[in-house]
């Protein structure tokens, strides 16, 4: 093989590779799709005081979970024995976090405690004030337009050295007449933000027979 047809073949390669390069660059990149992901919390809705300042300490446990509503995203029921988790709307927060939160923001504006304490463990050394302890079994929105929020309370009044306090009041509270639109995310979580407040209204009710404690 000459020189010229070496030379010949070493253009066309490279001209070739040229093209191939070209072709490849002219190749446009996928663009990068937004996170549809979108955060909710609970708020609390504005309370007004509706009697006299309630003069008792609360300590709130923590509030407990039933098991399917230790995940982040939001529930929708589909059936009795179906529920559809919403991948792209997640709680900006744990919903035991932020139910514990309304209920005490609530309770305060409410004018129905003094004082609310938040944590495990958090109860008085003198054996006064009121224990408080939470567990939501239903949070969700239906698909038919539904909203259900059910949770068991009790309120006991502290003990020392260990000893139990005596019950004080317990209740099953059940949200009713609450509807979202069954698409809207943020509709659902502002009903459910309804529910808790509720949910404290019915907790703050009981507490005037604690308040002498």
């Amino acid at each position: 093989m000459n020189a010229v047809r070496v030379s010949r073949l070493a253009g066309i390669a490279a001209l070739g590779g040229g093209l191939l390069l070209s072709g490849c660059l002219s190749v446009p990149l996928p663009k990068a799709e937004a996170d549809p992901t979108r955060f909710y919390v609970l708020r609390t809705p504005a309370a007004t005081p509706t009697g006299p300042a309630g003069t008792a300490r609360v300590y709130l446990q923590p509030v407990e979970l039933a098991a399917y509503l230790r995940s982040r995203p939001l529930i929708v029921r589909a059936g009795e024995h179906e529920i559809r988790y919403r991948d792209f709307a997640r709680w900006g927060e744990g919903l035991e976090a932020g139910v514990a939160r309304v209920v005490r923001e609530s309770l305060l504006g409410r004018g129905a405690a003094a004082e609310v304490a938040l944590g495990a463990g958090r109860t008085p050394a003198d054996g006064t004030g009121v224990i408080l302890a939470i567990r939501v079994l239903a949070c969700e929105g239906t698909a038919d337009g539904g909203v259900r929020f059910r949770a068991g309370w009790t309120l006991q009044a502290a003990a020392t050295a260990g000893a139990a306090g005596t019950i004080l009041g317990r209740g099953d509270f059940l949200s009713a007449d609450l509807r979202w639109d069954g698409k809207n995310e943020a509709a659902l979580v502002a009903q459910l933000s309804a529910a808790v407040d509720a949910l404290a209204g019915e907790i703050a009710a009981a507490l005037p027979r604690a308040a002498k404690l």
